[in-house]
């Protein structure tokens, strides 16, 4: 198996009776201690660090070329940041759609897509704190504006006033998303 760490070549080693895993946890002496294993390629095929179920009980006989990607935890945070962003700007054009459905008067589709896409904001609140826990950036001001409007908007959905929905999502929640992903932008870019 040949083995680099970014495009700095290790070695070749002999993995045979090893797991992709057990090679990885014995190449961390290879890796800067300043810097974090983000990416994890398998001849050509490219995995989050995090997706450890899709490779760590692979047998390393079978990989012919390990690649482990490395950056620093700054540079890793300020990528997320942008990640974020963009992923609250997705959740915000679904929020036009939701809007859009309940102003025809869709109402299951609309909520069907608006249960959707709270999911997808409850995720992307989880990656703003784990972000905010590597880089030290506290960036609450976003996250604690949508937390504002949760109340009004469970309320209004319990009472089935869809017309109430639509106006706190277009209103308040959708600008409030993309100024919250403005914001995320920002500091991804120091």
């Amino acid at each position: 198996m040949h083995i680099f760490i970014n495009e700095r070549e290790v070695g070749t080693l002999d993995a045979v009776g090893t797991t992709v895993g057990e090679m990885i946890e014995a190449l961390g002496v290879h890796v800067d201690p300043d810097e974090i294993v983000t990416s994890v390629e398998l001849d050509g095929v490219r995995y989050s660090a995090g997706e450890e179920d899709r490779y760590a009980r692979r047998a390393a006989a079978s990989v012919g070329r390990l690649v482990l990607g490395t950056t620093t935890p700054a540079a890793f945070a300020a990528d997320m940041r942008g990640e974020l962003a963009a992923a609250l700007e997705i959740v915000a054009a679904k929020i036009e759609r939701v809007v859009e459905l309940f102003h025809r008067g869709e109402d299951r589709d609309a909520n069907t897509l608006l249960a959707a896409l709270l999911e997808e904001l409850r995720l992307a609140l989880v990656l703003e704190h784990q972000v905010t826990i590597l880089d030290g950036h506290t960036a609450r001001d976003g996250a604690d504006s949508v937390a504002a409007i949760a109340p009004e908007l469970l309320a209004a959905q319990e009472q089935r006033a869809w017309a109430a929905v639509s106006a706190l999502l277009d209103e308040r929640l959708g600008p409030a998303l993309r100024a919250w992903a403005q914001h995320q932008r920002a500091l991804a870019a120091r």
